[in-house]
């Protein structure tokens, strides 16, 4: 893994990009973490191993009475990254093609007392550790039984590797998002990886720099209603607007609950 520094102001952090892209020679994949020390493993796998696949059973069995795309019982690519999408433990590890977007979920969370990252990921390179210099469906042969093994109950033994794949993007959120996936065959954080250098490096945002980066990034159109697009996040984020006098002054710490 190649620590590329720190980014005080989105500027920064897409000049840094720049040199990643000249580093790696590749298309560039970006995932934001709130915490620089969260490694980087699926949130399956940090669970007992037995449960991956009940909650895959019970979210296909209820879903369907509360969303009304959901896909066929049988057809686990779909259903793999609606799961993740909505907040169930897979063992897929979303990445987006846009900084602007990891950028956002790394400050999502506040108030913090920790430095948050963004990392960054040359699909290719990390596939051609494993399956070949693609990048390929999650319907692939090469990387299918790893998608079945979340649903079987079963190891995959002959599967402990990663992979960047790209899936169907069944839902408003994965499209507003722009996002592709790594799936692990194994618990082992990617940044372990021996070759991890080839494919992965990091940048840093200091805690001092969040509310800028968040600034710049409400200028730039990265907003919840606009990469969560659904009535419940837009009432969100205009629940935020403060109600402000012709001077500025904040009129609402003048009513008393």
């Amino acid at each position: 893994m190649t620590e590329l520094g720190e980014a005080n102001t989105l500027s920064e952090l897409i000049e840094i990009v720049h040199l990643a892209e000249d580093r790696f020679q590749e298309q560039i994949w970006f995932r934001g973490q709130a915490n620089r020390d969260w490694n980087l493993v699926p949130s399956a796998h940090r669970r007992h191993p037995i449960l991956e696949s009940q909650f895959a059973h019970h979210f296909r069995l209820r879903a369907p009475s509360l969303y009304k795309n959901c896909p066929d019982q049988k057809d686990y690519v779909a259903w793999l990254p609606l799961m993740q999408h909505y907040g169930l433990p897979t063992r897929l590890l979303d990445w987006s093609e846009s900084v602007l977007v990891a950028a956002y979920f790394s400050l999502l969370q506040e108030p913090t007392s920790v430095c948050a990252a963004i990392w960054l990921l040359a699909p290719g390179s990390l596939n051609k550790q494993s399956i070949g210099y693609t990048i390929p469906f999650l319907t692939d042969e090469r990387v299918n039984p790893l998608v079945i093994a979340a649903f079987s109950e079963r190891a995959a033994p002959e599967c402990q590797y990663s992979a960047a794949v790209l899936a169907p993007r069944t839902d408003e959120r994965m499209t507003a998002q722009l996002c592709n996936y790594t799936i692990h065959g194994n618990r082992e954080p990617l940044e372990t990886h021996p070759a991890a250098s080839l494919f992965l490096a990091r940048i840093n945002i200091p805690l001092a720099s969040h509310d800028k980066i968040r600034k710049d990034l409400s200028i730039a159109g990265m907003k919840r209603s606009s990469l969560f697009p659904d009535l419940a996040n837009l009432a969100q984020e205009l629940n935020n607007i403060r109600a402000l006098g012709l001077n500025g002054e904040d009129l609402e710490s003048e009513i008393q609950n």
